[in-house]
């Protein structure tokens, strides 16, 4: 085993002040200054205290870089264990633990395979704000709602409720309902597809279709406001959508075809409320408004049907722009009490209208009548 040496002495020379080993201290006075070390007065340096003390926190410094490195091993060992041996579930385990834990859902399937097999039962157990969503399949059921609730179907063209021809199909009664993803189908002669009597409704991405009467009903309670219908299909219906004393609705993107009496019609105040964007295609009358004020009808095409846009009976300070009448059997429009056909820049495109542009500004140079002596002042001389 190797000896201990003898810690060293550093000291200072007290004529050129370099640093020395005490031991050289002597050659050196003796060599460079040609004197004794016994005629100066030394004090040695205190080196070794400060090399104990720097050695002491580099050991320190490293023992903590050591832990914080084994803590992170560790940590991130636990982390790959638990995955590594945590049971995978299955497709359908995992969604529907992530739909009923995550954001509260409940799962309807007709075959019993979730966690209802009635719509409505699901309906009955949520709670408000549940989202409810319904798989694939054909469910013979007449469903009220009286809860705000989210009801998803997985696909719009086979999810499917059949009102086997009896009572409406949904019947809200409660505010802020969501519904979309459905096919909505067979109600009967004296009800309707689906019954709104409440207010911040949406109803969306949904075939309303081959109901005897009404596909969609707006009607107040004592109010029926603020509603969305956007992104559906009313097909084969008397009446694609039918509103009473409804107001402040939202009516755009919607299709509507071969509906048999009316694909729109609104009426007995149902005031402002909006109708845009929508396609009317080969119904008996595309769009009625009886009663009602302030109703906007913008950016509609309205084509092939018996009859186009009817205003009568009180329907005043309505306005109607943007749109297309292209081949609409009967007439185009229809208004006997002066609503307005244009917002003053533009108005809408008529396949029938005669006149010129003479400047080419696109717009017409005499108004399209719309009965009597009033009607459109600015023509669209193209669609839009």
């Amino acid at each position: 085993m190797r000896k201990k040496t003898q810690e060293d002495i550093w000291v200072n020379c007290p004529e050129c002040k370099i640093k020395l080993k005490q031991q050289n201290l002597k050659h050196h006075m003796k060599s460079v200054h040609n004197k004794k070390i016994d005629d100066v007065e030394i004090k040695p340096l205190n080196i070794s205290n400060n090399k104990r003390q720097v050695n002491k926190t580099k050991k320190l410094r490293l023992k903590m870089t050591i832990a914080v490195i084994l803590i992170f091993i560790i940590l991130v060992a636990s982390i790959s264990v638990y995955f590594l041996y945590t049971p995978e579930k299955s497709n359908d385990q995992s969604k529907d633990s992530d739909d009923q834990n995550n954001i509260g859902s409940y799962i309807v399937s007709f075959d019993g395979s979730g966690n209802y097999s009635s719509i409505q039962e699901a309906i009955d157990s949520a709670s408000n704000n549940n989202t409810i969503f319904v798989r694939k399949g054909i469910y013979y059921e007449n469903i009220i709602i009286t809860k705000p609730i989210e009801l998803i179907g997985e696909d719009r063209d086979t999810t499917i409720i059949n009102g086997n021809g009896s009572n409406s199909i949904i019947y809200v009664s409660a505010d802020y309902v969501k519904i979309s993803g459905f096919t909505i189908t067979n109600s009967s002669r004296t009800t309707e597809g689906i019954k709104i009597r409440g207010s911040y409704n949406i109803i969306s991405d949904c075939n309303i279709s081959s109901n005897e009467n009404y596909g969609l009903y707006l009607e107040a309670n004592p109010t029926t406001t603020n509603n969305i219908i956007k992104f559906n299909t009313f097909y084969n219906n008397d009446y694609g959508i039918f509103s009473t004393n409804a107001k402040t609705n939202n009516i755009s993107s919607n299709t509507f075809t071969h509906n048999t009496v009316y694909a729109l019609y609104l009426s007995t105040t149902s005031n402002d409320n909006l109708i845009s964007d929508n396609k009317f295609m080969e119904n008996n009358y595309a769009i009625r408004i009886k009663s009602s004020l302030i109703n906007k009808v913008i950016n509609n095409l309205i084509m092939n049907n018996q009859y186009g846009l009817y205003l009568c009976c009180g329907a005043e300070n309505n306005i109607a722009y943007n749109n297309v009448f292209i081949n609409n059997t009967n007439w185009n429009a229809n208004d006997a009490l002066g609503n307005k056909w244009d917002n003053g820049v533009v108005g809408n495109y008529w396949d029938d209208y005669t006149g010129k542009d003479q400047n080419g500004d696109g717009i017409g140079d005499t108004p399209y009548l719309v009965g009597g002596d009033k009607g459109d002042n600015f023509p669209l001389m193209e669609p839009i």
